[in-house]
């Protein structure tokens, strides 16, 4: 990080899959539009358009983020000595920190240049989140994420598909060849197989 306090405001037009690994920083993350699947322990916690949540330094998660998603997050330096939450989980945003965050967003996009107003716009959320407490709570659509598997029939849709193909790239990473990756989660359905890998993951099988 080049600042103790930066702000990020992405579009994500492919579904994109963070390795598992520690925070290297405290994060608080907004979702914007579309949804992000935050994978913490042997759970995994949905977060769709107007939810926060917090992610403190050297927690180990991952983040599955569906294509067409924005999302807005800020990183606070492991240097800054502020007490912030260690836990991690879902925030409730005052409406002040709602404001700062919509107006940090305005700035990022027609801006390349962080002044100072930026700059006061980040101490405002850093001072904000001291008084933040995250919860974690597994909702119906966390659950059936969580206990999702290939023979699962109580997700379907966008999402349903999303988790497929997700499992079928962590196969395809651990070696299994792509053959049998068609057969256990596409029924043989290569067309199918290789359409939703390039369409959702933007790469070839």
């Amino acid at each position: 990080m080049n600042h103790a306090i930066e702000f990020q405001s992405t579009h994500y037009e492919l579904l994109t899959i963070t390795p598992r690994k520690k925070s290297l920083h405290n994060q608080l993350f907004r979702v914007e539009s579309g949804k992000v699947l935050l994978k913490l322990g042997k759970n995994e916690y949905v977060y769709n358009a107007g939810d926060a949540f917090w992610l403190p330094f050297d927690c180990l998660s991952s983040l599955t983020i569906l294509p067409g998603s924005h999302v807005n997050s800020i990183r606070l330096s492991v240097r800054l000595s502020d007490p912030f939450p260690n836990k991690a989980g879902q925030v409730s945003l005052t409406p002040l920190m709602t404001a700062v965050i919509d107006r940090l967003r305005v700035e990022w996009a027609h801006s390349e240049k962080r002044d100072d107003l930026h700059l006061d716009l980040l101490t405002v959320v850093k001072h904000d989140l001291l008084r933040t407490h995250p919860k974690l709570s597994l909702s119906l659509e966390s659950q059936q994420v969580s206990q999702w598997t290939p023979d699962s029939t109580d997700l379907t849709g966008e999402l349903a598909l999303i988790l497929r193909v997700r499992e079928a790239r962590k196969m395809k990473l651990s070696g299994i060849k792509s053959d049998k990756i068609c057969a256990a989660l596409f029924g043989n359905n290569e067309a199918q197989f290789t359409q939703l890998y390039h369409s959702l993951l933007g790469e070839s099988i």
